[in-house]
């Protein structure tokens, strides 16, 4: 870690933002609207272990459910591994309530690229499954690292 002294202690945090765009779908007898609806998720996760992995990472951000919700806020943790990320989010929706969903990328050399961008998701609600979701990174992965990963001082 560096230290900058500065009338306080300062470090160097690494910064990920993340944008990933899919599908959310609730179970049918989950009494909420049938199908597949847009899902759309934008999250920042900072830490100042920059070399760290397994280590839980505290995320917040924006979630977009459907054509009739607007942003939400969003609150998780993230937890970066060799062989792939891992999610555990909360948000609330007007008409749906509260809701976690949770998932994990795992990377798979045979089908390495889209094992790294898809997101698998499960959703929940009163710690009961109400459904699933699947978000895909849409960007190019070869500029993941200049346009998602930020170093600042914190």
């Amino acid at each position: 870690m560096l230290t900058v002294v500065t009338g306080g202690i300062m470090s160097l945090q690494l910064v990920l933002k993340e944008k990933m765009s899919g599908w959310i779908a609730f179970n049918p007898d989950s009494g909420f609207p049938e199908g597949r609806h847009s899902f759309v998720l934008n999250v920042d996760a900072v830490t100042e272990e920059l070399f760290s992995f397994g280590t839980q990472r505290r995320c917040s951000g924006q979630v977009e459910f459907g054509a009739v919700h607007a942003p939400v806020p969003v609150q998780g943790e993230l937890v970066l591994q060799l062989t792939g990320p891992s999610y555990d989010l909360h948000f609330s929706l007007e008409g749906v309530g509260d809701i976690q969903v949770t998932g994990r990328k795992t990377y798979d050399i045979r089908n390495l690229l889209e094992s790294m961008i898809t997101l698998p998701l499960i959703v929940y609600r009163n710690s009961q499954v109400i459904g699933e979701a699947e978000l895909v990174y849409r960007d190019s992965v070869l500029t993941f690292p200049l346009k998602a990963l930020r170093l600042r001082m914190g």
